[in-house]
């Protein structure tokens, strides 16, 4: 991760993107038939009667995404007016790298249900896999416009302002996200680069703290933390934390080569500050549950 720009940004970000089968809509649970002594069972959902909508999302958990679309499709023939069917196929499509067919299903369960907010995200990351910022942007605004407070719509819009350097809208989003879920340290750890490219970076290293709080094993937020102390002009800081990634991680290059640049001009006043690289893009390693 060596620059902030739109194309980093985005490559990295599609790293984030939950795999598909955490956000897939369950088989509608329908409440049983009152049994007489003649009836010995009941079907779950006489629209379905081969259970493949519940197949089809046990598929998609295990990533058996192929086997998850044929029992989609099979649901979405018993069922063609059910815009979760659809939904659920494209999130599988998408799991097959098949973004013209996850878009189709996508825009398909939109148009049978124009609230559903899911698929607007869905939609969203297929195009924002494809890098079409201004219409991933466009679906998030509508998931957003639909339920303010959804933590994924939040969570993708911030990248698309990453990749357009609009650093207050990204910490915008991203606050919404860490007020829902305080310890999500993707989230903090982004919201600290945005902080960071606006030089706040006060604010940038108490969130980078509290993102190596909630992941304390994770070498690059004490990187990132330290890239910030220097920018804030506190070496000792910084090589505190270079010194703890060694601890981690003994044979990390960058951290003993930083580390000790930092102690060269502690020794000699007269040598020019290290080189503080570009700008990195935030670390977008998949949060824990979906956003997301």
């Amino acid at each position: 991760m060596k620059s902030h720009r739109i194309g980093t940004i985005i490559g990295l970000a599609l790293a984030l993107t939950a795999y598909p089968g955490e956000n897939l809509f369950a088989a509608k649970k329908r409440a049983p038939a009152q049994q007489t002594q003649s009836q010995g069972n009941t079907r779950a959902n006489p629209n379905d009667p081969g259970g493949h909508s519940a197949k089809g999302v046990e598929f998609a958990k295990k990533k058996e995404y192929d086997k998850a679309v044929e029992e989609f499709s099979q649901a979405i023939q018993a069922e063609p007016n059910d815009a979760k069917n659809y939904f659920n196929r494209g999130t599988a499509y998408r799991g097959l790298n098949k973004f013209t067919e996850a878009f189709a299903d996508y825009a398909k369960a939109i148009e049978l249900d124009p609230k559903n907010t899911a698929a607007y995200v869905g939609r969203g990351e297929v195009q924002l896999q494809q890098k079409q910022l201004d219409n991933a942007l466009a679906d998030f605004d509508k998931a957003i416009q639909i339920a303010p407070e959804d933590t994924a719509a939040r969570r993708f819009r911030g990248y698309v302002y990453l990749s357009k350097e609009q650093w207050q809208k990204a910490i915008e989003d991203y606050s919404v996200v860490i007020q829902k879920i305080p310890n999500d340290s993707g989230a903090l750890e982004r919201r600290a680069f945005a902080h960071r490219s606006l030089k706040q970076y006060k604010e940038a290293i108490a969130d980078y703290t509290k993102s190596i709080a909630a992941d304390p094993k994770d070498p690059d937020g004490y990187r990132h933390r330290a890239q910030a102390y220097i920018l804030a002009g506190d070496n000792a800081k910084a090589a505190d934390d270079f010194k703890a990634i060694l601890k981690m991680k003994p044979d990390d290059v960058d951290a003993q080569s930083r580390l000790k640049a930092l102690e060269t001009r502690a020794n000699t006043p007269t040598t020019p500050a290290p080189a503080v690289s570009p700008a990195t893009a935030p670390s977008m390693a998949p949060p824990a549950a979906s956003p997301h």
